[in-house]
């Protein structure tokens, strides 16, 4: 038999090649073809399926029976602190996908994670954010998007796909929680966010006004008549940060101060010996995990004294949901062992107090994720993608159609409880978890100290705070 020359073998090794490259599609900044990550599996058939850009997202997954029909994409930070949560709720979204053999009604989809952050600010980014939003307003086979996680990159994103072609493009959060993305305040929100003057954005995560209120409720409980209250500036912090100084003043607590604080400064000692003359009880802090949490932390306890309920040895800390994640008291992931004694507050029951289909999902879940516990998030993640995927199953395939039909969601017994999403695009009509929230304290991680669901007359109080109804 002729043995092969040099140059046919190196004819065979170059066409070879090229078959593996056309194989993993989408690698350069423009998108392209479809492809399987070792995630997603199953090698399906996406070549009908335009990828979104390799420099903010991953590969797209399949593997349905059929070819794709459309892509779904998700949005959140997978770099920094919050990924410990972010990656979960992708998880999630795959749970629900498998569950549904890749399909909504009779569309099949494929799906691409993408990333909102960057290595330089290790969190969320404003610049990726927009440049995310218009690379998905440009794909015309993108017919949803799960995001975001943080409440700024949200009020980036709304806007642009908002106008996007096709009637708009959904994006529909599991953790978005600041007021005014969706109600009524001061000034021109949330009408700025929706320059068509349809809404194109939903949440199953409960407004802060609601988190302002129970954080409130639970410090005037341990007996605190007195609080200072730091925000970071931004759209989440100072909205979550107003929204309890609402609830705190109508329950009696009386407010020292309300500042800001630069997250990039190197220290926090000068402001916190500020606010050590003023003597409070307590300090609220809206702001972030991944914005020197550890520092403001450590610096706190250094001048204030230990997080603590007794007014002799320290000062209570409370911090909302932007830093309830167990990488708070990791200092290899910019956290601190000082967290140790504060509260913090999130949507959702304690895993091990859902049922059904919450239960059946934490259960399932614990397999596929590289962490040692089930993150609140994932669940609204899950919730989050229910509503997506019969929004999408019910649609004729149209981008205006599924943010239609997101509008007359109503669902029974889903993975958070009962709940219909109301022409803001907010949770009501709730039962089950849906409006409970879940009070840790903290030790090594977070432990559950109790659980509690807002007053009406609170709420109410934290909304009029934010300039709402």
């Amino acid at each position: 038999m002729r043995r092969p020359t040099f140059f046919a073998l190196l004819i065979a090794m170059i066409g070879a090649l090229a078959l593996v490259a056309a194989g993993c599609g989408g690698g350069d900044d423009e998108g392209g073809g479809g492809s399987t990550s070792p995630s997603g599996g199953g090698g399906g058939d996406t070549s009908a399926i335009t990828a979104l850009p390799s420099s903010s997202c991953s590969p797209i997954e399949y593997k349905g029976s059929e070819p794709a029909d459309f892509l779904l994409a998700s949005d959140f930070p997978l770099q920094g602190s919050s990924r410990t949560q972010t990656i979960q709720i992708n998880a999630a979204i795959r749970y629900l996908l498998d569950q549904n053999d890749w399909k909504a009604g009779d569309h099949t989809l494929a799906f691409q994670p993408c990333d909102d952050a960057t290595a330089q600010a290790g969190k969320w980014d404003s610049g990726k954010c927009s440049q995310n939003a218009n690379a998905y307003a440009q794909n015309e086979k993108l017919i949803a998007v799960i995001g975001t996680f943080n409440s700024g990159c949200a009020a980036i994103e709304i806007p642009v796909l908002n106008q996007a072609p096709g009637g708009g493009l959904l994006l529909l959060s599991p953790a978005n929680t600041y007021g005014c993305l969706t109600e009524p305040c001061a000034g021109d929100e949330p009408e700025k966010y929706y320059p068509s003057g349809t809404r194109n954005y939903a949440r199953v995560a409960p407004s802060d006004p609601n988190q302002g209120a129970v954080d409130a409720e639970f410090l005037a409980s341990k007996g605190v008549k007195s609080v200072y209250i730091l925000n970071d500036k931004e759209a989440y912090g100072l909205g979550v940060a107003k929204n309890f100084q609402g609830a705190a003043e109508h329950l009696g607590i009386k407010v020292l101060g309300f500042a800001a604080y630069d997250p990039k400064q190197p220290n926090f000692q000068a402001t916190f010996t500020k606010i050590k003359g003023t003597d409070p009880d307590a300090v609220f802090i809206g702001g972030l995990v991944d914005e020197n949490s550890g520092q403001l932390i450590d610096d706190k306890v250094s001048v204030l004294g230990p997080n603590t309920d007794n007014p002799d040895d320290g000062v209570m800390l409370m911090l909302p949901d932007g830093f309830t994640t167990d990488a708070i008291f990791d200092p290899g992931e910019g956290g601190t062992k000082n967290a140790k004694g504060a509260y913090f507050s999130v949507a959702g029951a304690p895993i091990d107090q859902y049922k059904g289909k919450g239960k059946e999902f934490a259960d399932a879940i614990k397999s596929q994720i590289d962490a040692p516990a089930v993150d609140p998030y994932a669940i609204l993640g899950a919730q989050a993608a229910e509503v997506v995927l019969d929004a999408i199953a019910n649609s004729d395939g149209s981008r205006g159609q599924v943010i239609q039909n997101v509008f007359q969601t109503k669902i029974d017994n889903g993975y958070i409880g009962s709940f219909e999403i109301n022409e803001n695009g907010d949770v009501t009509g709730a039962s089950g978890a849906v409006l409970t929230f879940t009070i840790y304290k903290g030790t090594t991680h977070l432990e559950t100290e109790t659980t509690a669901k807002p007053k009406p007359a609170d709420t109410d109080a934290a909304r009029a705070a934010a300039g709402g109804e």
